[in-house]
């Protein structure tokens, strides 16, 4: 094999092993990230109606949905914002931290508990995506 072959043949190779990262990489769908338990509660609950009246959520478990617009360092707790309300999500009483996702969309269920007259969300299951 001469030299000219291989050169010919390692460009072909180096050509073939770009296009298929760049065609692996490029066409791979965004997945969700899941941390905790697994979401239950089919329909999300306003914020708005959570912040609102925060002791008849009080006890219940439900499902919110927003972004994150601030996060703990360590992932055990954020802020999800609907545009209109921000909600505090605590993770920490269920053992669970998420990584930094501030700006992500994310769906959080868990049990609304209320201090001072101020209601947060005790999260155990999180979807980012």
């Amino acid at each position: 094999m001469t030299s000219q072959v291989r050169i010919i043949m390692l460009v072909a190779v180096g050509i073939l092993a770009i296009a298929l990262a760049v065609w692996g990489f490029g066409n791979r769908p965004e997945r969700n990230e899941r941390y905790g338990a697994t979401l239950s509660v089919a329909e999300a609950t306003a914020l708005s109606d959570v912040l609102a009246r925060p002791a008849d959520f009080e006890g219940r478990t439900v499902r919110i949905e927003g972004s994150i617009s601030r996060e703990c360092p360590t992932g055990c707790w954020f802020d999800v914002d609907d545009g209109a309300v921000t909600l505090y999500v605590d993770l920490e009483p269920a053992g669970l931290a998420i990584p930094q996702r501030v700006g992500r969309t994310v769906s959080v269920e868990g049990t609304v508990a209320v201090d001072n007259g101020q209601a947060k969300l005790l999260g155990r299951a999180v979807e980012i995506r």
